[in-house]
């Protein structure tokens, strides 16, 4: 994986760099994640706070996860691009949305997150590990 891995929203207004090999890649299938981007699952990087550099100005919305945890969604003011987030709990993680990736290609989930919230119609990939919940907690 070359480094920096860049991204950004749909405008070009926020754009992103990490620093370093993502912690994790996911498929989050939460109502709260499908109802924040309209689609049954966020696929998903757990990357390091500390390695994430934004350019540009995003908004965030913060609602309560099913965990209990203050969730804040980012997403550009301009195009409505959901980019990233952070925890109120996991302050040293933050995710990052692998559809916005330069070259979301990379992206390689290793579980499936909030299962119990799939959708009926959302077909699963069966070789990844399943959680009713999300392993970080």
């Amino acid at each position: 994986m070359k480094l920096p891995i860049t991204g950004g929203c749909l405008c070009g207004a926020v754009r992103y760099k990490i620093s370093t090999k993502p912690i994790s890649g996911f498929n989050c299938h939460c109502r709260t994640c499908q109802k924040a981007i309209g689609a049954p699952y966020f696929a998903g990087l757990f990357v390091p706070s500390s390695a994430l550099t934004i350019t540009g100005n995003y908004k965030e919305y913060a609602t309560v996860a099913a965990s209990g945890n203050t969730v804040y969604r980012a997403f550009c003011p301009k195009c409505g691009t959901s980019l990233f987030g952070r925890n109120s709990t996991f302050t040293n993680i933050r995710t990052v949305a692998a559809a916005t990736l330069d070259d979301p290609g990379i992206f390689q989930p290793k579980k499936d997150i909030w299962v119990a919230d799939a959708q009926p119609w959302d077909t699963m990939n069966p070789d990844l590990p399943k959680f009713n919940g999300n392993p970080l907690h």
